[in-house]
């Protein structure tokens, strides 16, 4: 649990310092390019973030293959990753199809449906699928995950970082200013921005909900499999669908199902909740009956 908060006292820091510079840095970057200030903001946090991390890793000793879910040899990582993506792009067929059928989401008349168009789409929301999974798995269920189940056992590793997952998804920060108004405490204002999403809880519970249920199943697989391959793979393929799904339609506003997605990418809401909550516990019942390899401390 110290470890947990250590690193939430961490990131916290690296915003203010990201704030603090961020006037510094665009005056800077103005000579190159004209940029957004939140946008150099956001960069300069990552760059501090990432910095800082490297040193925690290696100081809780979670910057190597096997505390980061990496140890498994190549084939079998690369097999794993292969059924994760699978996996995931068929667990996604149901809940899109409902939506679907529903008329919650419906198909946009532009969007062309050549089959050389959209396998270059698919083609290219999967590798940013693969891209944003590779760096959040090794994150949340690899270093983050191994560090709070050493000092606080499996169940708060799948809990705590799940919770920080899904919170990450609703910051804001985009502050846009003609350059004449931007000044030194501009980087502050977008620092008090970043929680902006946050002032109408209800209105996130639930795809808040949906993608901690997310991060639970993908912490479960963690442990069943001992690595982060399968869900390097099921992440990608989810990434990819919604980016998919979400560029060839759009919400239907007015439909009487329209409760079932939420607010934050009209995609994970109760929908996508209850389809995972049903995946969840199928896969820790299996996994139990299998060889009983997913335990509670």
């Amino acid at each position: 649990m110290r470890s947990f908060l250590a690193l939430l006292a961490f990131l916290a820091a690296a915003l203010v310092v990201a704030a603090a510079l961020a006037y510094p840095a665009w005056w800077l970057v103005g000579f190159i390019s004209d940029q957004p200030i939140h946008r150099v903001m956001h960069r300069i946090a990552m760059l501090v973030a990432f910095i800082g991390l490297i040193f925690i890793f290696k100081r809780w000793q979670v910057a190597n293959k096997d505390a980061l879910g990496y140890a498994l040899p190549k084939p079998e990582f690369m097999r794993q990753l292969a059924i994760g993506l699978v996996v995931g792009a068929a667990i996604m067929v149901p809940l899109m199809a409902t939506l679907f059928i529903l008329d919650v989401r419906v198909a946009k008349p532009e969007f062309s449906w050549h089959a050389g168009a959209l396998a270059g789409l698919i083609a290219s929301n999967l590798l940013s699928g693969l891209v944003v999974a590779l760096i959040e798995e090794t994150f949340f269920r690899g270093a983050l995950f191994t560090a709070v189940r050493r000092e606080s056992g499996t169940v708060l590793a799948i809990v705590l970082p799940s919770l920080l997952y899904a919170s990450v998804h609703f910051l804001g920060g985009r502050l846009r200013l003609p350059r004449d108004q931007v000044e030194w405490s501009t980087g502050f204002a977008v620092l008090g921005k970043l929680l902006e999403n946050y002032a109408a809880p209800l209105e996130l519970l639930d795809s808040f909900c949906a993608l901690f249920a997310v991060g639970v199943l993908l912490a479960i697989v963690r442990v069943r499999t001992k690595a982060i391959a399968a869900c390097i793979g099921l992440h990608a393929a989810w990434v990819c669908t919604i980016q998919t799904v979400r560029r060839a339609s759009y919400v239907q506003q007015d439909a009487p199902a329209g409760w079932l997605v939420g607010s934050y990418d009209g995609v994970i809401g109760w929908a996508a909740l209850g389809w995972i909550a049903v995946m969840l516990l199928a896969y820790w019942w299996l996994s139990r009956r299998n060889d009983g390899s997913v335990q509670a401390p």
